[in-house]
């Protein structure tokens, strides 16, 4: 092959990519843009809950009432809220309730059951009592149950919610509430 030809031809193909190129780059950057519209459509991941990531995960809920405190033993998730506010009312409470169901059948792999109870807090003594508690389980509930928790209107609860999520109040929720009574 004369010189010239070989010559000729890496000019030729070196022109080709530098115009090619940018080209090149441009299509990579289209399908990373649809790879990140994808990204933001699809569901959360899941979250696995172990004993190094739990607070971290629990902190992030939007939840309006505090966690006293919790524990994670064998697929358990047990949590105290603790109503901080004399003006919190049965709706917020059923709320909070609803954003933790939420997250621990949805939002984790393996929660098997939520045993979630609401306390109070004596201001002179310090002493919690508890007003409410609830044991739900992942395999009994489910969505219709969660979205009537959450589109509560009034305080008072129908019988299957309450069934269906085991709760319980005391003597001082009924205090407390003037009358909203669950059981």
């Amino acid at each position: 092959m004369k010189p010239w030809i070989v010559l000729g031809s890496s000019i030729l193909i070196t022109a080709a990519a530098a115009m090619l190129l940018p080209s090149l780059h441009t299509l990579d950057s289209g399908t990373a843009a649809v790879r990140e519209t994808q990204a933001a459509i699809a569901p959360q991941q899941r979250v696995r809950l172990t004993d190094d990531n739990l607070v971290d995960t629990l902190k992030e809920l939007p939840l309006t009432t505090p966690i006293a405190s919790v524990s994670w033993e064998h697929s358990v998730l047990i949590l105290d809220v603790k109503l901080s506010k004399e003006e919190t009312a049965p709706l917020e409470i059923y709320q909070n309730m609803a954003e933790l169901v939420a997250f621990s059948f949805y939002g984790t792999t393996n929660v098997q059951q939520l045993l979630l109870r609401v306390v109070t807090q004596d201001k002179w003594s310090g002493e919690r009592h508890l007003l409410l508690a609830s044991d739900i389980r992942r395999n009994e509930w489910t969505n219709e149950a969660l979205e009537q928790l959450r589109s509560r209107e009034g305080a008072e609860l129908p019988e299957q919610l309450k069934s269906r999520f085991r709760i319980t109040v005391t003597p001082m929720w009924q205090k407390r509430f003037d009358g909203v009574y669950i059981d």
